[in-house]
């Protein structure tokens, strides 16, 4: 399974966090990710300043979606 229909089925169960306000890798991502850490959605950072890359991240949140990507 591919990170794209991973996610896409992430997206279908309603866990993903699209976090759309502008973020910077210095600490401020860091520090999102770990106010959800234990059980928490998958976070997609759609506006990472100083790049047009987005981010995701707390893929491996829970046991269950670890199961769920490895099939």
């Amino acid at each position: 399974m591919s990170l794209r229909s991973f996610l896409e089925q992430m997206e279908e169960k309603r866990e993903v966090l699209h976090v759309k306000d502008a973020v910077s890798t210095n600490f401020e991502i860091a520090y999102i990710m770990k106010s959800f850490d234990e059980n928490g959605p998958v976070l997609l950072f759609e506006n990472v300043e100083d790049t047009e890359t987005r981010i995701v991240a707390n893929v491996c949140g829970t046991r269950k979606r670890i199961c769920e990507a490895l099939n």
